[in-house]
């Protein structure tokens, strides 16, 4: 095998091109990102820290890789994410700013959206985790490629005679993306969860409180369709920093569309900005863009919002294929940064008081 050099600042698209078997050795430690959209930005100091790893161990493989040509097989303890441990857990880690995701219309694509801004935060380098509050309707772990069941454990610190908490586990995306959602709880993704009302809304702050997430830069929350239990729970009663309202460009859809404006802007949070999905389709022979669904409405509700647009994603073909295949980090696409570094500009825009939020 050709000499490599290598070290905790080498990048590891570059590494894995240079050393093929690199790729496997990686995997052994669950690094699958040596295998999706976020590697062109990492170093292996970047990509071990963003799983929980220990930098050394991988070096070492790495090593033993180069000198005999195979991957070689990795302990335990040394795959094994240092996460939180139940024993530490008090309410919750410490997250540089909440943004939900929402709509009040279904199918204007949220949870792609939301999935879009978390793949261009991790290719900025931040840390990101999503809350699928979804609960009927879960689509974040599918575009993901994660299926459960998400390991739950009762909380250590209940008292003496109580009823014990569940504390949740995160799972992690290939490119160490933390998610917590309701289609985690059964190995079956299709088993129904029929809750009532007052129950999702119990979950959703269950997720939320009792999730054992790392400590984040963002912590995104893709809301259901609608301006009842839910989005009413997560404004009213979490810690949101400023909401993302996604349209499309359909009347009725900004009709919709406004009305979550309206909840927003009545609960006294912010409006951090405006996406318009499906916005047009360029042609890939000629370029030329075609407004499949009518003419864009972005701006009419940007202004009712009183909030800037942050991006307008287009029919992307390769992006629905990823989606539907579970594959959605193995996008690089630039609107994948464009909406990571317009979401951090608003963020600057509205900062919490007495701290500073930094995503750009």
């Amino acid at each position: 095998m050709p000499k490599v050099e290598f070290g905790a600042s080498s990048n590891i698209r570059e590494l894995v091109d240079a050393m093929p078997v690199a790729r496997e050795v990686l995997e052994r430690f669950g690094l699958h990102c040596a295998g999706c959209g976020v590697n062109r930005y990492e170093t292996l100091q970047q990509g071990a820290s963003a799983h929980g790893l220990r930098l050394e161990p991988i070096l070492s493989a790495l090593e033993t890789a180069l000198r005999t040509g195979r991957a070689p097989q990795i302990h335990e303890a040394d795959r094994t994410p240092q996460r939180k441990a139940p024993g530490a857990f008090a309410r919750r880690a410490t997250f540089g700013a909440v943004v939900p995701v929402m709509s009040g219309k279904g199918g204007v694509g949220k949870s792609l959206t939301t999935a879009l801004i978390a793949i261009g935060l991790r290719r900025s380098g931040k840390r990101v985790g999503i809350l699928d509050a979804d609960i009927t309707g879960p689509s974040i772990p599918r575009l993901f490629g994660l299926r459960g069941p998400m390991r739950t454990e009762a909380d250590p610190a209940t008292p003496e005679g109580a009823q014990p908490r569940p504390l949740f586990t995160p799972l992690q995306s290939r490119s160490a993306i933390e998610i917590i959602s309701s289609n985690l709880l059964t190995e079956d993704e299709e088993t129904p969860m029929i809750w009532r009302g007052p129950i999702l809304s119990g979950v959703i702050r269950q997720f939320y409180e009792q999730g054992l997430w790392s400590d984040l830069d963002v912590l995104l929350i893709d809301l259901p369709p609608g301006t009842s239990d839910a989005p009413l729970t997560v404004l009213q009663s979490l810690g949101v920093d400023g909401v993302v309202l996604v349209t499309m460009p359909q009347a009725l859809s900004t009709m919709i569309v406004r009305k979550a404006a309206g909840l927003v802007h009545q609960l006294k949070k912010p409006i951090l900005g405006v996406v318009e999905n499906m916005s047009y389709f360029a042609a890939p022979d000629t370029g030329k863009r075609y407004d499949i669904f009518g003419p864009s409405y972005a701006d009419r509700v940007a202004q009712l919002a009183d909030a800037p647009v942050l991006a307008r994603i287009p029919l992307i073909p390769r992006v629905m294929e990823l989606a539907d295949t579970g594959r959605i980090e193995e996008v690089d696409d630039p609107v994948c940064d464009e909406l990571a570094s317009a979401l951090g500009v608003a963020l600057e825009a509205h900062p919490r008081p007495k701290e500073t939020i930094s995503l750009i």
